[in-house]
């Protein structure tokens, strides 16, 4: 049976805990001082040690820790045990290394807690005793290196939450799984600053509320989609005057950290955990900003600011995925600028990149956002159309081309001299049919515009099987 070492400093917790788990056949040490538990254990180390958490002097936490430390006792498992159930307990456990964490007042939990450590640490030899010294300190001093240690271990954990999918929202997801176990909250929010993101955490029946409170709490407009995470992880009722952090990198900031507390209003250590938090999320803010700006200008036409072609076929083929399994209509347009050679020729290459840039802002302007567009190469350009209608004809898609070629024909373009100049476009239609590749749907709008182009140009024309 185990061999367990007990450490409690009060004395009718070890009398009780004692008697019952001796009476279940548990060979029981029981000591009150921890240091004193220390001494014990590395000399002979037990099966399992169970002790407080909370003592004082040398808590079980720091218990903990020296054991795992120690190769000597770094196999013993050790079960921290306390009078509650707080969520930083839970997360004093978890981050140095305890087996288990139980209540004090669950002596069920507690039972079978050890019946599962005899199954997975199963008793070794017992081993020779050895004299261990220990080295007496104050309790103030441990206390400042409980708080030392839990800046270092949440500094740590947001540290490398950048080095995960290296974007922002799963640096707040991050930042939920932590920020929820070491401290309850009812919600919590994220607002970065460039390019402006707006994260939120909210119960499922309160996220409403909660977004309207975050919002009005960090001055994020209405325009500003939330990204929302919504589930049991934060705690019920309303939040009352929530904490908000600057975030900083740089020198700049990059950010806010917004944090709701519970109805009873925010804790000393909520206020210390949300600005250890926010004074290491710059770090993270900054690499993902760098990691997506990068992303961005790999999928980015460095003159127009659109998709490049190589992004312009993921997300067609994306579409085209949806498209094959839901039935959303897609609809491709393939526009050419008529006669662009003449335009760089007569007047300069610098205005022909002009006219590109201005084509550019009229697409931007002309598609939905769950459109997409790019420059297709030289003075070519292409959209893609979701949810166009998908009846026998291509009366939807052909009414789409026809506005956007109109927007054009009836746009002034500013040359670099200050002059401006009027330009069209020729398109080519095509529709996404069921099996469709990203290069059989684009192979017939581009001979839906050559069709256009020879008949005359500055006109929309169907594919052969799109034809009115």
């Amino acid at each position: 049976m185990l061999r367990v070492l007990l450490v409690d400093d009060s004395a009718s917790v070890r009398q009780l805990l004692t008697e019952r788990l001796s009476a279940r056949g548990y060979t029981v040490t029981a000591v009150a001082d921890p240091l004193v538990a220390a001494e014990l254990a590395l000399g002979q180390p037990p099966d399992v040690v169970v002790t407080d958490m909370w003592m004082p002097g040398v808590s079980g936490v720091q218990l903990c820790r020296l054991l795992r430390a120690e190769p000597r006792t770094a196999h013993v498992p050790v079960v921290l045990i306390t009078t509650d159930s707080q969520r930083r307990s839970r997360f004093w456990a978890r981050t140095a290394g305890a087996a288990a964490f139980v209540a004090k007042a669950d002596a069920t939990a507690l039972y079978e807690t050890l019946a599962r450590l005899a199954r997975e640490f199963p008793p070794l030899p017992a081993e020779s005793i050895r004299p261990a010294s220990r080295t007496p300190m104050q309790h103030r001093l441990f206390q400042r290196l409980d708080l030392a240690l839990f800046e270092s271990v949440v500094a740590g954990e947001i540290r490398s939450l950048a080095h995960d999918k290296g974007d922002a929202e799963s640096v707040f997801n991050g930042l939920i799984a932590l920020l929820s176990e070491a401290g309850g909250y009812t919600w919590l929010a994220l607002h970065v600053r460039a390019p402006s993101r707006f994260f939120l955490h909210a119960h499922p029946d309160a996220t409403t509320d909660a977004e309207a409170a975050a919002r009005a709490a960090l001055g994020v407009p209405a325009d500003i989609e939330a990204t929302t995470v919504s589930d049991g992880r934060t705690l019920e009722g309303r939040a009352v005057a929530p904490i908000l952090v600057d975030i900083h990198a740089s020198g700049a900031v990059v950010g806010t950290l917004a944090f709701g507390p519970n109805p009873r209003g925010a804790s000393r250590e909520d206020r210390e955990l949300v600005t250890i938090a926010a004074a290491e999320l710059g770090g993270p803010l900054r690499i993902v900003a760098l990691v997506e700006q990068t992303r961005q200008l790999a999928m980015t036409d460095s003159l127009t600011g659109l998709l490049n072609r190589r992004a312009f076929g993921d997300a067609l083929a994306r579409a085209l995925a949806v498209f094959d399994r839901y039935g959303d209509a897609l609809s491709i347009l393939l526009l050419d600028v008529d006669h662009f050679k003449r335009v760089n020729d007569t007047r300069g290459h610098d205005a022909g990149d002009a006219v590109l840039v201005g084509i550019a802002t009229a697409l931007r302007a002309a598609a939905r956002r769950t459109d997409f567009v790019a420059r297709w190469g030289g003075e070519e350009f292409i959209l893609g159309l979701t949810h166009t209608p998908s009846a026998a004809t291509a009366a939807g898609p052909m009414i789409a081309a026809e506005r956007v070629r109109r927007a054009i024909m009836d746009r002034p373009f500013e040359l670099p001299g200050g002059q401006t100049i009027s330009v069209t476009v020729s398109v080519g239609v095509s529709r996404a049919r069921r099996g469709d590749t990203e290069a059989e749907v684009i192979a017939r709008a581009d001979a839906a515009l050559y069709r256009a182009k020879s008949l005359g140009r500055n006109r929309c024309e169907a594919s052969d099987d799109d034809r009115c």
